[in-house]
C-alpha cells in the first residue's frame, strides 16, 4: 500500500495535470469560438455551389466538356485523409483513421493512394504500406483559401493528368460543440447525380452517400436513408438512370439564362467548386478538432479532480490510522507505567 508521502506526490502531481488540462480546455474553447466563425461563414457558399452545380448539371445534359466532368473506370483512387496536427482529442483521429482503413479494404483491388492533411494522419500511414503522400506542413497551421486552393489545384492536375480517377475526402464535419459527423465526399470527377434521389435531401447528401456506397457502406454519422438507396443504384450510370426513372421524386429543376455561354460558365465553376469544397471540409475539420479537444479535456479535468477527492480520502484514512495508532501506543506504554 502506498504511503502517505506517496499519496502526498501524488495529489500533488494530479493536481498539476488538472491545471493542465484545464488551461488546455479554455485554449481550445477559445480557438473553437475563432474557427467555428470561419467555418459557418464559409458554409452557405460551400452549400449554394453544391445545389447551383447540380441544377446546372441538368440544365446542361451533354451540352457541355470539361476534364473534371471525365469519368472512368476507378483503377486509381486517392483519398483525402483530414486529420488533426496534434493529439488530445479522444477520438477525433482515431475515426477517420479507421474508417479510411475500412474504405482500403473495399478498394483492396485498386491502386489506392492516400493523401493526409495533419500530421496524425501522416505518422499513422507512412509506417504502413499504403502509398502516401503529405499535404502542405503549414496548410491545417494557418489555415486560409488560397492554401487551400494550392492543395486542390494539385489534387486537380492528378486527376487531369489521368494518374488518379477518382478523388474522396475523409473528415470530421463539424455539428456542434458535442457532436461531430465522420463523412466521405467524392471530389473528382464532379460527377451528375440522380436528381432527387432522396426526398428531401441536397445534392451535397446525395454526394456522400454516393460515397459511402463505394467505401463499404454508412459513415457514422452519416445519411443512412440515403445511403441504402445510393447502394441500390449500382455501380453504373446505366442502372442510376434506371433507379430515377423508376423511383421518381419532385424535384424543382431551376432553369438559367447562360451569359456568356454554358460551356464558360463550367469551365470558370468548377475549379472553384473543387477548391471552395476542400477549404470547408478544412474549416469544419479544423472547427470539429477543437470542439473535440475542448470536451476531452473537460472530461480529463473532471477525472482529475474525481481522483484527487478518491486520493485525499486515502490519504486521510491513513492519517487518521496512524494518529489512532499513535494514541494507542501513548496509552499502552502509560498502562504499562503504572
Amino acid at each position: 500500500m502506498a504511503t502517505l508521502l506517496e499519496l502526498r506526490r501524488r495529489v500533488r502531481s494530479v493536481k498539476n495535470i488538472r491545471q493542465i488540462t484545464r488551461a488546455m480546455k479554455l485554449v481550445a474553447g477559445a480557438k473553437l469560438r475563432r474557427a467555428q466563425e470561419a467555418m459557418l461563414a464559409a458554409r452557405p457558399y460551400s452549400d449554394k455551389m453544391w445545389e447551383v452545380l447540380g441544377d446546372l448539371a441538368h440544365a446542361v445534359e451533354g451540352q457541355v466538356q470539361h476534364p473534371l466532368l471525365q469519368e472512368r473506370p476507378e483503377k486509381r483512387i486517392t483519398a483525402v485523409v483530414i486529420t488533426s496536427d496534434r493529439g488530445l482529442c479522444g477520438a477525433f483521429n482515431s475515426n477517420v483513421l479507421k474508417y479510411t482503413h475500412r474504405a482500403l479494404a473495399v478498394w483492396g483491388e485498386h491502386e489506392v493512394r492516400v493523401v493526409t492533411v495533419g500530421s496524425k494522419g501522416w505518422d499513422h500511414f507512412r509506417r504502413r504500406s499504403w502509398p502516401v503522400d503529405k499535404a502542405d506542413d503549414e496548410l491545417l497551421k494557418q489555415l486560409s483559401f488560397p492554401r487551400a486552393a494550392a492543395a486542390a489545384q494539385y489534387l486537380v492536375d492528378e486527376f487531369v493528368a489521368g494518374r488518379t480517377d477518382s478523388v474522396y475526402l475523409i473528415y470530421n464535419e463539424f455539428v456542434s460543440a458535442l457532436r461531430q459527423n465522420l463523412v466521405v465526399e467524392p471530389l473528382l470527377p464532379i460527377r451528375e447525380l440522380p436528381y432527387g434521389t432522396a426526398e428531401g435531401h441536397t445534392f451535397r447528401q446525395a454526394a456522400r452517400a454516393y460515397a459511402e456506397a463505394r467505401t463499404g457502406g454508412q459513415a457514422p454519422g452519416g445519411f443512412g436513408a440515403i445511403g441504402a438507396v445510393a447502394t441500390e443504384l449500382g455501380e453504373s450510370q446505366e442502372q442510376e438512370r434506371q433507379f430515377v426513372a423508376a423511383h421518381p421524386t419532385p424535384v424543382e429543376i431551376v432553369e438559367y439564362i447562360f451569359e456568356p455561354s454554358a460551356q464558360a460558365i463550367i469551365n470558370e465553376l468548377l475549379p472553384r467548386f473543387v477548391e471552395a469544397q476542400l477549404y470547408q471540409a478544412l474549416l469544419e475539420s479544423s472547427a470539429a478538432e477543437h470542439a473535440a479537444r475542448m470536451v476531452a479535456m473537460d472530461n480529463a479535468t473532471k477525472n482529475a479532480e474525481e481522483l484527487i477527492a478518491d486520493l485525499t480520502l486515502t490519504m486521510n484514512k491513513l492519517r487518521q490510522e496512524a494518529i489512532t495508532t499513535e494514541i494507542l501506543e501513548v496509552v499502552g506504554g502509560a498502562e504499562a507505567l503504572r
